[in-house]
Parts: C-alpha cells; sequence; structure tokens
C-alpha cells in the first residue's frame, strides 16, 4: 500500500512539473527539507527535464541573457576534468553528477522566472516553507533532548543542552537552509508598504533568527553578522551608527548559553576547532602534493586520500572549509573558476542594485547577496557544497540573484 501510494505521488508531482516548470520549483523548495538526497536529485531532474520538454513544444529559444554563463561553464568545464583524472573516478562521478544537474538547474530558473511577479511568489513559498521549518526547529528545542557530544563542547558549553537540526539531521546543515534565505525575509520589510504586511514579514523573520540561534552553529552566526552588514551598507548606509550602537547594547543582553557559545569561536581548545584544525592541516599538506589538478571532484576522492593525510589519524569525509576543499579536489582551476563565479555574482548584482529605480528588486537583490555572503563565510568552517540538498540550494539561491538582475535589466 505505502509503495503504491509513492508511485501515485509521483505521478501526479511529476504530472504537474511537466506541465509547468515554475511549479515544478515551487514544489521543489517545498519538497527540498522533507525528501531524502536522492528523491530530491530526482526532482530536480524532472524539473530540468519538463524546461527542455516545453523549451521543445512551445519553441521558445530566446534564453536569458546571463553575464555567469561562461564562469559557471568554465567551472562545470574544471569538475568534469577533474573527474577524468580523480583517484576515485567512478565515486566522483556520482558526486559530478549532483553537480551538474544542479548547475542545469539553475539554468533552468533564469529562463523559467521571467518577471517580478514569479520572482516574488517563489522566493515568498521559499520563506513560508523556511518558517514552517523553523517553527519546528523551536519545537524541537524543547522536545529533542541533549544534543550529542559530537556536536558540543560540554565543558565549554555547559549551559548548551540542544542543537536544533531541523528535518536536516544535522544542526550545521540546518542553519545553512536558514541563512540562505532569513536576509531576504528581513529585505521584505523595508519593501511592504502596509502595515500589517510588514508586521507578518517581521513575525516571520523574526521566528526564522531565532531557530538560526537555536542550531548554535557559530560558522552560521558569523555568516549572518556579515551578511547583514553588506545588506546595511548597500541599502541603510546611513543607519551605520544606529546598528552599531544597538548591537554593542544588545550583546551583553543575549542568554548566558549564546554568549558562551560565541566566546569559544576560534577558541584552540574547543574540540570541535580542535578537529578542524587537525583536518585543515591534513587538507593542507594534500594540497601541496595536488595543488595544480587536485585529487578529483567531489568528496568521495577527498575521502579516500585523506587516509594518507590525516593530522592524528583524523578521518574526514571533506576538509570543513569549502575553499580548501575546492582547492584539493579541483586544484588551482577550481578555485579561480569557483571565484570567478561568485565575485562575478556578487559585482553584477551589486551593480544592478545600485542603479536600479525598483525598490523591490533592489532590497531582494541586497538580501539575497546578503544571503550567498553569509553562506560564503560561513564556508571557511564548513564545507557548503558537500550534501546534495546544499548543492541545490546553493545554485537555486544564485538563480534568483541573477534571475533579479535579469528581470531588472529590462528597463533598460
Amino acid at each position: 500500500m505505502g509503495i503504491a501510494l509513492k508511485l501515485i505521488g509521483s505521478i501526479v508531482v511529476s504530472s504537474i512539473v511537466l506541465k509547468s516548470p515554475l511549479w515544478g520549483l515551487n514544489i521543489l523548495i517545498i519538497a527540498i527539507p522533507f525528501l531524502p538526497n536522492e528523491s530530491t536529485l530526482i526532482l530536480v531532474g524532472i524539473v530540468v527535464f519538463s524546461f527542455i520538454i516545453k523549451t521543445i513544444i512551445t519553441k521558445d529559444t530566446e534564453f536569458a541573457t546571463d553575464p555567469l554563463t561562461l564562469p559557471i561553464t568554465s567551472f562545470a568545464i574544471v569538475q568534469i576534468i577533474t573527474t577524468l583524472i580523480s583517484v576515485s573516478f567512478v565515486l566522483s562521478l556520482q558526486n559530478l553528477f549532483v553537480s551538474l544537474i544542479s548547475l542545469a538547474l539553475y539554468f533552468t530558473i533564469i529562463n523559467t522566472i521571467k518577471t517580478k511577479e514569479e520572482l516574488d511568489k517563489t522566493i515568498k513559498v521559499f520563506i513560508i516553507t523556511a518558517f514552517i521549518m523553523s517553527c519546528y526547529g523551536i519545537f524541537q528545542y524543547f522536545t529533542l533532548g541533549t544534543t550529542s557530544k559530537a556536536w558540543v563542547d560540554v565543558e565549554l558549553n555547559p549551559d548548551l543542552k540542544t542543537r536544533v537540526v531541523g528535518t536536516f539531521g544535522n544542526p550545521n546543515v540546518f542553519a545553512e537552509y536558514l541563512e540562505h534565505i532569513l536576509p531576504v525575509s528581513i529585505a521584505l520589510l523595508f519593501v511592504h508598504k502596509k502595515l500589517m504586511n510588514r508586521l507578518i514579514a517581521f513575525i516571520l523573520a523574526a521566528t526564522m533568527f531565532v531557530c538560526l540561534l537555536l542550531t548554535a552553529s557559530r560558522g552560521a552566526w558569523l555568516g549572518f553578522v556579515a551578511g547583514m552588514l553588506l545588506f546595511i551598507i548597500l541599502k541603510l548606509f546611513k543607519y551605520i551608527p544606529f546598528f552599531i550602537a544597538g548591537g554593542a547594547l544588545a550583546l551583553p543582553l543575549a542568554p548566558r548559553v549564546i554568549l558562551q557559545r560565541i566566546s569559544t569561536i576560534g577558541n584552540i581548545q574547543d574540540t570541535s576547532n580542535e578537529y578542524r584544525t587537525f583536518i585543515w592541516e591534513g587538507a593542507i599538506n594534500m594540497i601541496k602534493d595536488f595543488w595544480i589538478t587536485g585529487v578529483g571532484y567531489g568528496y568521495w576522492a577527498f575521502r579516500n586520500t585523506f587516509y594518507e593525510y590525516g593530522i592524528r589519524g583524523a578521518k574526514a569525509w571533506h576538509s570543513h572549509n569549502m575553499y580548501l576543499e575546492i582547492m584539493a579536489e579541483m586544484g588551482i582551476f577550481g578555485v579561480f573558476t569557483f571565484a570567478w563565479v561568485i565575485l562575478s555574482l556578487f559585482v553584477h548584482s551589486a551593480k544592478f542594485l545600485i542603479k536600479t529605480n525598483d525598490k523591490y528588486l533592489s532590497y531582494v537583490s541586497a538580501g539575497l547577496l546578503a544571503g550567498l555572503l553569509s553562506i560564503m563565510v560561513h564556508g571557511i568552517a564548513e564545507h557548503i557544497l558537500y550534501m546534495p540538498k546544499s548543492v541545490v540550494l546553493f545554485w537555486i539561491f544564485s538563480a534568483f540573484i541573477s534571475s533579479a538582475s535579469i528581470i531588472g535589466s529590462k528597463e533598460y
């Protein structure tokens, strides 16, 4: 009976997605927190396939002009080449599939979301989904029980008993999910004109912020602060002194458990930080031997090679640093092409939001860029492009950033 229901559900979802790639995208956004990685990738494939079929049927070959096409294509080519020369070729192929289908989703999105209204609705679907996940996360805080010692140094964080994980099974991955969309949710506070809409936006953003705190992910906290500083610089520059003063006054009033967690940032005595330093040292040693080509694309190639470089017997699936991971996997060309992609996103979007007269697109673009910077900063302590869901989320939001600029560029 269960298999039959799943089959019927799959047929219904597939029918809806094939009818409209935009509907499929919204279904995907809602489903990501609930589906396992494999099912998420299947749904991504259906969305991409539906776009291809629709393009063939409608003969609509007028594709969006995207300045990121060359950087992303170059990044994909490096991934393919480093897969072909990988120390674990077959396993690297699995990781390559995840990346390429996610990149295909990026191009699907920028050619599917064609109006400001479509972008607004899609972003709001994401915000509402994240709000529901945040409510569940807050519920977990009171019901989940004591968190595993693998995620908390109980000696340095005696008051930290629970780190919420949502449906992601990992507090850091849940935090990554939230820090993508939270700055955009905050940005909508400055877009809405009606008081009731602003109140709703505030409740949504505040709930997500509380849940982000309850993940106790220090990397996400630092990333969020960096992202919001960027948002303030881009859109609220004249209010910087007020934000600084407010932050300085609010910090001492924070709960002791949060202050304890903040105090451990950079503390090598913290077991998590100590473990990361061992991993980073091993990864750097690996890079010294494979700095040109890397060991091969994907975490499998990294893991299978890291056995030879682990410090004090440390074992790891990835380097817990996105930049070291990319260098270790794809060498100097991987780092260069990835930096090209990220810088292109920032530069083109920043130029657009500064010159556009559209208040909505300007603030939303600033919020999206803040979310991207948050992830980039978090990437110093985590490999963001590790889990398939995280890879899909990263390219969905990159596509949102590009879509806002592409839609707005039609003004000129």
